[in-house]
């Protein structure tokens, strides 16, 4: 008959319990160092740990009142860090996503099953600022009303690589899951999906680090409503 040793196997639990704290905090103080001095120290190490431990280091947070925002800003800052070179030189199909909550309360553009909202430069909102800039520097800007279109354009329009901008939440998110494809992610300065804003001027110093922009740049049009309609759009 074999005989548990179950005090055993307690020690080893709590042993391999304060492994795993010990590990989660030396990656949080890595990415905390790294996002002040910006400065990138064993990047692999500290998105393996904090992606892995995500739930439960968001939930530590929470119950101690700390900015759990902050967990989602490393892993931005990282993931841009670490996508930065391939990044840069990409040449073509390079792609903008803004989220639709960058629109005005007053806009009538129509939203696309493929494509998402064709925006109509109204000037209501930055968006046609961001679209008229990004077409200088050779990006394609899609506005998507959620995630699951980042798929459905990526499939029509696949990019060799991507600009995202959403709350640090959504960016830590689909970075992640779409992090074969070299990135930049780019904050809302506020919350709240409705009439958000972003600082524009983050937006195309993104696109210059593989796009400076010159007299002779190519134009490449984002997709209007004609587009959509005669299915031309990519």
């Amino acid at each position: 008959m074999v005989t548990i040793n179950y005090a055993l196997i307690g020690q080893a639990v709590i042993w391999l319990l304060i492994f795993i704290v010990l590990f989660i905090l030396l990656a949080l103080a890595l990415g905390i160092y790294s996002l002040k001095r910006k400065k990138i120290i064993f990047p692999t190490f500290v998105l393996f740990t904090l992606y892995m431990f995500y739930s439960p280091i968001k939930w530590v947070f929470n119950v101690f009142s700390m900015n759990d925002l902050l967990v989602d800003e490393i892993l931005v800052e990282i993931q841009n860090a670490v996508s930065l070179n391939k990044f840069k030189k990409q040449t073509e199909r390079k792609v903008v996503l803004l989220p639709h909550c960058l629109r005005s309360s007053d806009c009538h553009s129509r939203c696309d099953p493929f494509y998402g909202y064709a925006c109509t430069k109204c000037g209501r909102c930055d968006i046609g600022e961001i679209i008229n800039e990004a077409e200088k520097r050779d990006f394609k800007v899609f506005i998507v009303p959620g995630g699951n279109f980042i798929k459905k354009i990526f499939k029509e329009y696949p990019p060799t690589s991507w600009i995202a901008v959403a709350c640090p939440v959504e960016l830590s998110e689909v970075m992640q899951k779409i992090s074969t494809i070299p990135s930049q992610g780019v904050y809302l300065l506020n919350d709240g999906c409705f009439e958000t804003k972003v600082n524009v001027s983050d937006i195309i110093s993104k696109m210059e680090l593989s796009a400076p922009l010159s007299d002779d740049a190519p134009l490449i049009k984002t997709a209007t409503l004609y587009d959509f309609e005669n299915k031309g759009g990519a």
